[in-house]
């Protein structure tokens, strides 16, 4: 029966005193009993939670559960790029950050906690569709990272220096070179901010003279931080900081006075052959030719210690004609997996159901999910079907809900 329609309803005494037969109010109006449908009453649901921060201790048995990263340590690693930006979105208006806890992290963190550091670095890449989780399972990484002591090099999606950049000219000190002095500079604000705890260490120097220009010169056993502070404060040099700071980094990995962790959120965009930036003659720069990747690729190569490499793989890193498909070998094409081979493959799949209900219930804590047929049964399946399970999807669905 419909909600606000009444009806003259004729009951015993036993059913007025339970108020509600078969999910029919009854009410007393002037001596007279009428009847309403009653509405269903609604439970909170609360997302399900783990108060373990720190995605080290993380196991198994909490694939699922919902982990908060604290206001400061959002500041501390990801101000300057690593979470999507409609992740983050969503964030604000939830009051708090949270990551999932999921099996491609725990698989990833786990190798890394059992390498070898005195060989050269091992390689991780995730894998999967688009919207899978790959950016949110790194961000898990990093925070690991981050309480494990790493020094962190981090590219939150190094394609937009090949697509959106902010602007390119040409080097000042090799021909045929490309720096970006708006991005690098950027880029080393994110660099300090990361690893200000660790930039502070006495050992680390460098281990070469610089000469920037007639009256700049950065002086072999210097502090690290004097290359990065040196590039902030003039985006001229900012990328022939970089090149610098990468090399010094290798060397001080090697040394034994840091161990480097190398985070690239879409990796393969290092071996894309063009660029959306043209010469005079309007030819397309090839990205080998700018300085900054020039800088970080040589990071990838086996040739030193005490560090670690790990990326995301990701088909819209890639040019326009080369989107077909998500697995390795046909993203990275011949250049990269040539330098980044041997890799340990780490998959990203859509939510199992077990994740799936949890994500519903995480939204519907937060008030998300308006529609109260979103917490029944039925409507958890409509959600995944529409979805098709897939996180971003998912979250994309919620909006409208």
């Amino acid at each position: 029966m419909a909600a606000h329609i009444f009806r003259r309803f004729s009951s015993s005494a036993k059913d007025l005193r339970l108020g509600i037969i078969n999910n029919v109010k009854i009410e007393n109006v002037g001596g007279k009993f009428y009847s309403t449908a009653a509405e269903p009453a609604q439970s909170a649901v609360e997302a399900a939670r783990t108060s373990i921060d720190n995605p080290a201790s993380h196991t198994s048995d909490q694939i699922g559960l919902w982990y908060t990263l604290q206001p400061e340590s959002v500041k501390h690693l990801f101000s300057y790029g690593g979470l999507p930006k409609t992740y983050v979105t969503n964030c604000k208006t939830f009051a708090e950050t949270c990551l999932m806890v999921r099996q491609p992290a725990i698989s990833c963190i786990d190798y890394i906690k059992r390498s070898d550091l005195t060989l050269p670095p091992n390689k991780f890449l995730l894998y999967g569709p688009e919207g899978v989780g790959k950016s949110l399972s790194l961000a898990s990484i990093i925070k690991f990272l981050s309480d494990d002591g790493w020094l962190i090099v981090h590219l939150p999606w190094a394609v937009n220096w090949r697509r959106n950049f902010k602007e390119i000219v040409p080097s000042a000190s090799v021909p045929g070179q490309y720096d970006h002095p708006v991005d690098a500079t950027l880029w080393l604000q994110h660099f300090r901010n990361q690893n200000q705890t660790i930039l502070k260490d006495e050992q680390l120097l460098t281990s070469e003279s610089y000469v920037w220009s007639r009256r700049e010169t950065t002086e072999a056993g210097s502090p690290l931080s004097s290359l990065v502070e040196l590039g902030m404060a003039r985006a001229r040099f900012a990328s022939d900081c970089i090149m610098a700071l990468t090399s010094e980094l290798k060397q001080l990995a090697i040394n034994d006075r840091v161990k480097v962790a190398v985070v690239i959120d879409g990796i393969n965009t290092l071996f894309v052959k063009e660029s959306r930036f043209r010469r005079e003659d309007r030819t397309y720069v090839e990205p080998q030719n700018f300085t900054i990747y020039k800088a970080f690729t040589s990071l990838l190569h086996s040739d030193w210690k005490n560090g670690v490499i790990l990326g995301s793989l990701d088909y819209t890193a890639n040019g326009p004609t080369r989107r077909d498909s998500h697995l390795p070998r046909y993203i990275l094409g011949d250049k990269g997996w040539e330098l980044l081979d041997p890799f340990v493959p780490i998959p990203v799949s859509n939510y199992d159901e077990i994740e799936m209900r949890s994500a519903v219930d995480y939204y519907l804590d937060r008030k998300w999910l308006q529609n109260p047929a979103a917490a029944t049964d039925v409507g958890r399946k409509e959600l995944a079907m529409l979805s098709g399970c897939n996180p971003y999807s998912f979250m994309t669905v919620a909006r409208s809900i």
